[in-house]
């Protein structure tokens, strides 16, 4: 089958106990939790990621998956205590980290 797998890697801080909204193709298909994984079924072919929490969310991310393959991607609050004001206003469509991986990291 081919699938999207998503880790959300463990943040102690920021948005520790809320769910990010998973959205492929523009349409929402699960939430992911802090400190966990989650599935998606695709289709083969080009797709289109984004989270989201409240008004922000990550970059866009595209990715080409071909039938029978698992696409890989990490996510993480991009925010510190310390730049969160500037994370949920300026660079609010940066809020969330979205990268594609070949393998997890620790």
């Amino acid at each position: 089958m081919t699938m999207l797998v998503i880790r959300r890697l463990h943040v102690p801080w920021m948005d520790r106990a809320r769910q990010y909204l998973v959205f492929v193709d523009g349409e929402k298909k699960a939430q992911i939790a802090n400190d966990s994984t989650v599935q998606i079924g695709v289709m083969p072919g080009e797709h289109r990621v984004e989270l989201r929490i409240d008004w922000c969310r990550s970059p866009e991310v595209t990715f080409r998956i071909e039938h029978g393959a698992i696409a890989r991607m990490e996510c993480k609050a991009n925010a510190s205590p310390w730049l969160a004001l500037l994370y949920i206003t300026v660079w609010r469509r940066k809020y969330i980290a979205l990268n594609t991986v070949d393998s997890w990291s620790q």
